[in-house]
């Protein structure tokens, strides 16, 4: 026998609200570290150039092009994440 769409499709009720809440906090903890991250590397950056040191220069030039990555991730993530939201809980 075949199920009808309405067994089939979950049920959006407290538990949709209570993971629509818990999606919103990782994204926005996430949020936070990719931020962070961003401006420590970017903080590095202008140091190393103020100090004209070069040997730790291409130490925070590699930390800036790993953190600005992170963040177009998470934009990557936060923009798919709509999509897919039954599979992350």
């Amino acid at each position: 026998m075949a199920r009808s769409a309405e067994e089939i499709r979950p049920r959006r009720g407290a538990g949709g609200a209570l993971r629509r809440l818990l999606h919103g906090l990782v994204l926005g903890v996430t949020l936070v570290f990719v931020l962070f991250a961003l401006l420590v590397s970017s903080a590095l950056v202008v140091y190393t150039g103020w100090r004209h040191d070069l040997r730790n220069g291409v130490f925070a030039l590699v930390f800036a092009v790993l953190s600005a990555q992170i963040a177009l991730n998470w934009l990557l993530w936060r923009s798919g994440g709509e999509a897919g939201e039954e599979d992350l809980f």
